[in-house]
């Protein structure tokens, strides 16, 4: 696994705009570039960078990318609480990502069957030990990652995708595991703003797998990279785990 690398911008901005440049030339170093989506409101200056930015000379060839999702609340593909509903409008439609290529978690079928169907579709297609190109996971203020919470059971599941259920609403979700990102080629984790930092010091301070912190089970083989603004950054800056 690699060591964790911390990527210090001063603005949230910034943060962002170094995430999505390091997102792009991961997929552009790939033959066959798979890409994990992550959920919630962090992600969306990202996606829209990469979509401002698909016509550059350095882009990634974007038809050649398939889209998997990191989680999903039990919701329908419209809902304004949707991952793939916010994930749709900032990247997969204005990029004009073919269907096939996108892998929706179906949360509309409900956490179990929905991650029951998502696992046999990662399976379907690149095995039981899918090798994802790049992760794209965030951070919440009390140390969730996908939807694994501290002291999650998914974080200990065999299953490469399981059943969540988080403290806030919609509460029900679907979420891969850290067995399913194990043989991942790059995670990037990415936080923004003050209300991270306390997450933030632990996730940077974790130097074993601790069910207290979910981020601690997610390493990527190429790379481990943190992209943080000014305000998360815990004070005084906590050492990095190797």
């Amino acid at each position: 696994m690699s060591p964790v690398r911390l990527v210090l911008r001063e603005t949230a901005e910034e943060t962002l705009q170094a995430c999505a440049e390091a997102v792009a030339a991961g997929l552009r170093a790939a033959s066959a570039p798979h890409f994990v989506l992550a959920g919630g409101q962090t992600p969306r200056g990202v996606y829209t960078r990469l979509a401002a930015a698909a016509k550059d000379a350095d882009a990634p060839a974007w038809h050649d990318v398939e889209f998997w999702f990191g989680d999903e609340r039990c919701v329908g593909p419209d809902h304004p609480k949707s991952n793939f509903h916010l994930a749709q409008e900032t990247l997969l439609r204005p990029l004009r990502i073919p269907g096939g290529h996108i892998h929706r978690m179906l949360g509309e079928l409900g956490a179990e069957e929905g991650a029951r169907r998502y696992a046999a579709r990662i399976r379907a297609r690149l095995g039981s030990q899918p090798q994802f190109t790049v992760v794209l996971i965030g951070l919440g203020p009390e140390g969730h990652t996908l939807s694994l919470f501290p002291e999650s059971e998914g974080l200990l599941a065999d299953d490469l995708a399981v059943a969540a259920l988080v403290p806030t609403p919609p509460r029900e979700r679907i979420s891969l595991t850290p067995t399913a990102l194990g043989a991942a080629e790059r995670i990037f984790l990415l936080a923004t703003g003050s209300e991270k930092r306390q997450a933030l010091r632990a996730a940077l301070g974790a130097t074993r797998p601790d069910p207290g912190i979910p981020t601690s089970f997610l390493r990527g083989r190429i790379e481990t990279v943190v992209f943080c603004d000014r305000g998360a950054l815990p004070e005084p800056p906590t050492e990095v785990a190797p």
